[in-house]
C-alpha cells in the first residue's frame, strides 16, 4: 500500500501558547481518542468473526505462500547489498534512520534479536524499555537504552503502576524520544506508553505497532474482552502501520475483528543472524525417536501428550526440553524439573542463549514440537513459532497441529508433519508408524528448501525501507534508503 488510509492517521495535536496547560493537554488527548473511533463492535459480531471457520492461508490474497514468492521475485531483481553499502544516491549522504524501540523486556530474546537485526542494516535503536528478572543474568543492552524499570508477567496491578512512573523517566528523556524518525512499540502495553509518550513529549514521528501474538484476554467474550478490544482498536487508530508475524493474524482477528483496514507488514519470526547448520543427527539402529520442544514453555497440554507419550512402556520416543518456563500458564522450573525426574525419557536441560546454542539443541533432535494449545480457537491457532524456522535451518522436520496457520505451513510447503484431532491418539498412531525411510525423505525436503525460507536475509530490510517511505509521506525523514 502506498499510505495508510486517512481515517486510520490520527492526526497530532497542535500545541501552540497552551502547551504547558497540562489539563488542556490531556482533555484534547482524550478528546481525539474518541474522535477517531471508527465504529463499537457488539460482543455478537465479535464472536461471529471469531467463529469462522479456519481458512487455509494459501487461499488468501495475504497468504504467507504469496508474500514469499513475491519475495523471491523481488530478491532475484536486486542485489545482495546490504544498507549500509547503499548510504549514497545522487551524491548526498544519507542519515542513519532513527527508531525509538518500546519494549515490555530488553532481556527477553525476540526483543533484542530485532534490535540487533535494526542495528546491523544500520538504524540506530534508542530504547524505552523495562526489564523482567529471569534465572540467569541477561547480557546489558548492546544499544542506547532508557531503563523504565522491572515488571513481572501477569501481575497487572503492579505493572500498572509502574507502567505510569514510567512516564516520568520518558519526560526526563524527552529529547532522545523527539530526536525518533520512527516509534516502534513492541506489544499492546508498550503501544499504549509510546502513545501516551508521543503526544505527551510532542513528538511528530509516525507510530508503529509490533503484534507477534494476540494476548488470549482479548479473544475473550464478555464485558472485559470487549473493553479490551475498544481500547485496542482506539491505539490502532494512531498507527502508521502494523507489523506481524502470520498473516492469520490479519485474516482472523486485526481485519474482521478490530475492522483494521490500515498499513500493515508481514516479518516472520525468522532466525535473525544464522550460525552454520548443523548437519542432521545420525540415528542409530534402536535408538528412540527425539523430539524437541524449545523457546517459551507454555502449553500444560503438550506438556501432558509429550510425558505420557515418552512414558509408554513401549515408547520408541525422547524429549528434549529447553527455554524459558511461563510460570503464568502453569509451567514452572520445578513442574518441568518434577517430570522430568518421573519420566525418564523426558529430559529438560534448562534454557539457552538464542541465536549461540541453536546448532547444539537442533543437533540432538530427530523433530521439532510446533505444537501449541495454550490458546486453541485464537492465537495458537494463528501464530507461526520461532522453532519451525530454527528447527527448519538446521533440517529438522516439525510435528504441528492440522488446521493451524503453522500446520498448514507444515503440511503444504514440506516441512513436516500436521496431525489432526484426537491430537494425543494421531500422535501415537503416527509414531507407532514412522520409519526411517520416511524421515529420512521429509528431512530431505526440508534441507532442500531456500536458505531465505529460515534465515531472515532481505526481510528486515524491506521493513526499513517500508519505515523510510512513511517518513518521507510524514515529511519526517526524507533521505533514508533501505535497499529493496
Amino acid at each position: 500500500m502506498a499510505g495508510l488510509d486517512r481515517r486510520h492517521r490520527f492526526r497530532p495535536l497542535q500545541h501552540g501558547r497552551s502547551k504547558q496547560n497540562q489539563t488542556y493537554h490531556f482533555a484534547r488527548l482524550a478528546s481525539a481518542l474518541e474522535w477517531r473511533s471508527q465504529r463499537s463492535f457488539t460482543n455478537s459480531k465479535y464472536m461471529d468473526a471469531l467463529a469462522q471457520p479456519y481458512r487455509n492461508p494459501g487461499s488468501s490474497r495475504n497468504s504467507l505462500d504469496a508474500r514469499n514468492a513475491q519475495m523471491s521475485v523481488d530478491q532475484a531483481q536486486t542485489t545482495d547489498s546490504s544498507p549500509s553499502d547503499r548510504l549514497e544516491a545522487g551524491g548526498i549522504a544519507l542519515q542513519p534512520l532513527q527508531i525509538a524501540f518500546f519494549g515490555h523486556d530488553w532481556t527477553e530474546s525476540t526483543i533484542r534479536k530485532r534490535v540487533d537485526a535494526f542495528e546491523r542494516r544500520n538504524a540506530r535503536v534508542s530504547g524505552f524499555m523495562f526489564s523482567r528478572d529471569h534465572d540467569k543474568a541477561a547480557a546489558a543492552p548492546f544499544w542506547p537504552n532508557i531503563d523504565l524499570g522491572k515488571t513481572r508477567d501477569g501481575n497487572y496491578g503492579r505493572r500498572l503502576i509502574q507502567l505510569l512512573a514510567a512516564f516520568r523517566t520518558i519526560w526526563c528523556n524527552r529529547d532522545r524520544l523527539r530526536a525518533a524518525d520512527i516509534i516502534y512499540a513492541r506489544n499492546i502495553d508498550m503501544l499504549f506508553i509510546a502513545f501516551v509518550a508521543k503526544h505527551l513529549c510532542w513528538s511528530k514521528a509516525p507510530l508503529v505497532y509490533e503484534a507477534l501474538d494476540v494476548h488470549p484476554a482479548f479473544t475473550r467474550p464478555g464485558l472485559f474482552g470487549r473493553m479490551l478490544r475498544f481500547s485496542e482498536r482506539r491505539l490502532l487508530s494512531s498507527i502508521s502501520l502494523l507489523v506481524v508475524s502470520s498473516p492469520t493474524f490479519m485474516e482472523r482477528y486485526f481485519e474482521p475483528v478490530q475492522g483494521y483496514a490500515g498499513s500493515w507488514f508481514l516479518l516472520e519470526n525468522k532466525v535473525s543472524s544464522a550460525p552454520e547448520m548443523s548437519a542432521s543427527r545420525r540415528r542409530g539402529d534402536g535408538a528412540p525417536w527425539i523430539i524437541g520442544w524449545f523457546g517459551v514453555l507454555r502449553c500444560r497440554r503438550s506438556l501432558r501428550a509429550l510425558q505420557e507419550l515418552a512414558a509408554r512402556p513401549s515408547s520408541n520416543v525422547a524429549v528434549h526440553i529447553r527455554g524459558l518456563p511461563s510460570e503464568t500458564d502453569g509451567i514452572t522450573k520445578n513442574v518441568l524439573e518434577r517430570v522430568a525426574k518421573e519420566t525418564p525419557n523426558v529430559h529438560y536441560y534448562g534454557t539457552y542463549q538464542n541465536p549461540k546454542d541453536l546448532v547444539e539443541i537442533y543437533g540432538a533432535v530427530d523433530l521439532t514440537w510446533a505444537v501449541d494449545f495454550s490458546a486453541s480457537g485464537a492465537n495458537s491457532d494463528w501464530l507461526i513459532p520461532n522453532r519451525l524456522y530454527e528447527g527448519g535451518l538446521h533440517g529438522i522436520p516439525a510435528l504441528a497441529r492440522m488446521d493451524t496457520a503453522t500446520g498448514n505451513i507444515v503440511a503444504n510447503d514440506g516441512r513436516g508433519w500436521a496431525l489432526a484431532e484426537p491430537f494425543e491418539d494421531s500422535l501415537e498412531a503416527f509414531f507407532a508408524t514412522l520409519n526411517l525411510t520416511d524421515y529420512d525423505a521429509m528431512a530431505e525436503q526440508v534441507r532442500s528448501k531456500p536458505r531465505s525460507a529460515f534465515v531472515d536475509t532481505l526481510d528486515t530490510n524491506r521493513l526499513l525501507q517500508k519505515l523510510a517511505q512513511i517518513c518521507r509521506r510524514d515529511d519526517a525523514r526524507p533521505n533514508c534508503d533501505y535497499g529493496p
